[in-house]
């Protein structure tokens, strides 16, 4: 046995180590609360000590920023709120430059550890969502020129996000390989063996746990119809009728054989038409407009393969495979029931945020799996070298390190909705009221009849209480 192998590959366990340990100090949402449970906060519905909370373990980090802006906002602290969403697009823009520059930053020692140790990466679906909140928050504080710059950018980031996700995805795919055999020529495995990793069998194995997951119809790539819908009714409620026409007209082709809202957008596009063409808008009749954010977005979790998948041998103790999945979340409500005179109409949905997030992983997925399954062999292969080199001590060690290392990174933006809900309702009456499904619950409004107004509400989950914000114009 040659010492100096043995010390490289020992010190390459223990080196892991010492970073498994720093990395439980890594900004990761599915950790934070030791000083409150803000996730249990928001659930109730009570936004300011969910803020509070969250502001007590402050971190400068995409995924704390984003959760923070969101919170703030159902908390009413409008400031905050922007200036949380602004600190996360800084962030993401910086990545979507790295990107653009083809300068985009390697997997630096993914191979021998796991993705966790890598700063997180925005998703798309992340970035038009940051967009549209600050567009509905600036709406909100009667801003109107800032959020027609953010509702701009909601859909700027759409248009791009196909040819962006293309050039996103090639360099991630040049860089991991290039770093991941720099990684494993270092530490003297075999790259044949790492290669013949991919192949189609494993691949085919792994995809057919996955087959429910992904058993669902997408929207058109990237797209988010409650973003578009969103910038629609903002340019409806700032007169710009033949920009909100295109937009509706945009959201309808997404929803409409998919989205049971579809007949709402499509009355919209109709009244932005009938505006568009008329002379004499005074006396057109005026509505109440309901949007609905309902429920909790699907949570991310941890899929083990715990098998000797790609080397069966009696020198090797564990491994295994850990892949991110997702396991959706109840709603709060199936719909709400929105009430004025003889007009009852019920909320229905106009897009699933659990499709968007899911049909995002889907895309990535075969970079996330080639990328889990080449880290897993070359785990086995350098505890398969340490039991050979360093007899029963090394080979458990290298085991104890596999196993502790075969995590799945599975951060995210936890403080999205389920769906969203949309509803309209002539303003006959002042008096809106919304009834709640099997209950006696009841939300009142008394609504100026001479306006339009768009009613925003937030409920995280049953019984919980909602969150109401008004605009009107």
């Amino acid at each position: 046995m040659q010492k100096t192998g043995i010390k490289s590959l020992l010190g390459a366990v223990f080196g892991g180590m010492i970073l498994l340990g720093c990395a439980g100090t890594t900004p990761n949402l599915g950790s934070i609360g030791k000083s409150g449970n803000y996730e249990s906060s928001v659930k109730v519905g009570n936004y300011k000590k969910a803020l509070k909370e969250l502001k007590s373990n402050q971190k400068d980090d995409l995924l704390w920023l984003m959760d923070a802006g969101l919170i703030s906002k159902y908390a009413k602290d409008h400031n905050a709120t922007i200036a949380f969403f602004d600190k996360a697009e800084e962030k993401i823009k910086q990545y979507d430059k790295e990107v653009l520059a083809g300068t985009m930053l390697a997997n630096v020692g993914a191979v021998i550890t796991n993705d966790t140790f890598m700063d997180y990466r925005p998703r798309i679906y992340e970035g038009i969502m940051v967009n549209t909140y600050k567009g509905m928050d600036f709406l909100n504080n009667g801003d109107k020129a800032n959020a027609r710059i953010e509702f701009n950018r909601a859909l700027e980031r759409q248009r791009r996000a196909k040819e962006f996700f293309k050039k996103e995805i090639s360099q991630e795919k040049k860089k991991i390989e290039k770093e991941e055999m720099a990684k494993i020529k270092k530490k003297k495995l075999d790259p044949k063996k790492v290669k013949n990793a991919s192949k189609k069998k494993t691949k085919d194995a792994i995809e057919k746990r996955y087959s429910n997951l992904f058993a669902f119809k997408a929207y058109p790539d990237f797209v988010n119809p409650f973003s578009s819908y969103m910038a629609g009714l903002f340019f409806l409620s700032s007169g710009d009728y033949a920009k909100a026409t295109d937009i509706l007209k945009e959201t309808y082709g997404m929803i409409k054989d998919n989205e049971e809202a579809s007949s709402f957008v499509k009355s919209d596009l109709e009244y932005a038409l009938k505006a568009s063409s008329s002379i004499n808008m005074k006396n057109k009749k005026h509505y109440t407009w309901i949007v609905f954010a309902n429920g909790e977005g699907p949570s991310k979790e941890e899929l083990r393969f715990d098998i000797p998948l790609f080397l069966v041998t009696n020198k090797i103790y564990y491994t295994g495979i850990a892949l991110p999945t997702f396991k959706e979340r109840p709603s709060a409500y199936s719909h709400l029931i929105v009430k004025n005179g003889k007009n009852s109409i019920e909320t229905k949905q106009v897009a699933s945020m659990d499709k968007i997030i899911k049909a995002e992983f889907q895309k990535r997925f075969p970079v996330v799996m080639t990328r889990a399954i080449t880290r897993t062999v070359a785990q086995s292969l350098l505890q398969y070298q340490l039991r050979k080199r360093g007899g029963l001590i090394g080979g458990i060690l290298g085991s104890v390190y596999q196993g502790f290392m075969n995590r799945a990174d599975t951060r995210q933006w936890k403080t999205l909705p389920k769906n969203f809900q949309i509803a309209r309702v002539p303003m006959d009456n002042p008096l809106v009221v919304i009834n709640f499904p099997s209950s006696k619950k009841q939300l009142k409004f008394n609504l100026d009849v001479n306006k339009n107004h768009i009613l925003f509400i937030r409920i995280p989950a049953k019984n919980s209480k909602e969150i109401v914000d008004e605009v009107s114009f």
